[in-house]
């Protein structure tokens, strides 16, 4: 099976540094924060959620223990 990596739209043979560095989640708090402070239509944690999305998948496996 072919994997392809993508930054954006744009393929990529491996992801930068900078795209694997985990961004803590006081960060990602704040972040939302200011976001939802400017009167931001959108769903309340999506800032979260995508900072966990960007993470290793397989950290997040659930099946891998037993849940």
């Amino acid at each position: 099976m072919v994997t392809q990596h993508f930054v954006g739209d744009k393929p990529v043979e491996a992801f930068p540094p900078e795209a694997m560095r985990k961004i803590p989640d006081e960060v990602l708090t704040r972040r939302e924060l200011n976001r939802l402070s400017k009167g931001a239509d959108k769903e309340p944690g999506a800032n979260k959620r995508a900072g966990v999305a960007s993470r290793d998948p397989a950290e997040f496996d659930t099946k891998r223990h037993g849940g």
